[in-house]
């Protein structure tokens, strides 16, 4: 009964007020979304493919960009804004792109390429108001701090922090980092009750797997 009520009065406070309903939702186009994946809103999606588990937070704007499974992506996230040119006379789009971003262009021909693709492996967490630039690549496991600015390829599970990024530490020894890689255990849908299971144990976990 309790929640009805609440239903029907936010739904009677959307129409009196219909602004604010963008609030409450997300824009996506020519996405992959897999189920098991959330977006909270407002967020804006934009040729995007995003793998099982991964949760991207809310206000958040993500183009051309691939994105795998249990990845935890903080608010602000923005990825995939563009590329302009720095060795023409000017850095303005009317000059180079006929997309016309500030509504009109001199331009007939797309001069530059102004995006490039981005990749985020599995099991990436990604701290709040943190940027990532066109082309670039984040491995499997890789940790990337709060309002970082991300200019250049992250290996897999690196720590990386700072504008410009900078990688800190990594996460594990690259003796496990390469067992865990071997096992891709975000793979199989069965290895997930044994990484809850062993979850602080990670060599333990990867012994059961190797031996298998």
């Amino acid at each position: 009964m309790i929640s009805n009520l609440k239903s029907f009065f936010r739904k009677e406070f959307y129409k009196l007020f219909p602004e604010l309903n963008a609030l409450n939702s997300n824009s996506i186009l020519n996405s992959e979304i897999d189920e098991q994946s959330k977006i909270y809103p407002p967020s804006v999606v934009k040729n995007v493919k995003i793998g099982n588990y991964t949760y991207v937070s809310y206000n958040s704007k993500i183009s051309n960009t691939v994105i795998g499974k249990f990845c935890s992506i903080g608010p602000n996230f923005i990825a995939g804004w563009g590329i302009h040119p720095t060795h023409g006379i000017s850095t303005h789009p009317m000059f180079y792109s006929t997309k016309k971003q500030n509504g009109m262009t001199l331009s007939t021909d797309n001069k530059f390429k102004e995006q490039a693709p981005i990749k985020i492996g599995n099991d990436v967490f990604i701290g709040m108001n943190t940027i990532v630039l066109d082309g670039v690549e984040i491995g499997d496991g890789a940790i990337i701090g709060a309002g970082a600015v991300v200019t250049k390829d992250i290996p897999p599970y690196a720590i990386a922090v700072g504008n410009p990024i900078k990688v800190i530490k990594y996460r594990f020894e690259d003796p496990t980092i390469d067992n865990i890689l071997k096992i891709k255990w975000w793979e199989k849908e069965e290895t997930l009750q044994d990484v809850e299971r062993h979850f602080f144990e990670v060599e333990k976990f990867i012994q059961t797997y190797l031996n298998d």
